[in-house]
């Protein structure tokens, strides 16, 4: 019998909340220490089959998480990045209401 395997995102402090509203098992970083921390816990947990790191984290993969992935057949690595200038679409303002009440679980009225 074949398991499956769940999705991890090792995101940026600030950045995670995109993900979990999304539904996805974030952990948030600060910095080099933190990611390697975090990765080596993902690496550790047989029922992770995908971690998502932040494109620019890749380099600070340590050779100690470099060797276990390398053992190791999960958790595959996917690599994300923001983009450099956020921008809504024109029809944001159509479905903030219905967003936020979706996330928040209240209704509330919005003015802009």
């Amino acid at each position: 019998m074949k398991a499956t395997k769940s999705f991890r995102v090792i995101s940026l402090w600030g950045q995670e909340t995109g993900f979990m509203l999304g539904g996805a098992m974030v952990v948030p970083v600060s910095g080099k220490e933190s990611f390697n921390r975090e990765l080596a816990k993902i690496i550790e947990e047989d029922d992770i089959g995908i971690a998502a790191i932040p494109e620019e984290a890749e380099d600070w993969i340590d050779e100690t998480n470099q060797k276990a992935m390398k053992l190791k057949s999960r958790p595959l690595l996917a690599r994300y990045h923001y983009p450099k200038k956020w921008a809504l679409s024109p029809t944001a303002d159509r479905y903030a209401e219905d967003v936020a009440s979706r996330a928040l679980g209240f209704h509330f009225r919005i003015k802009l």
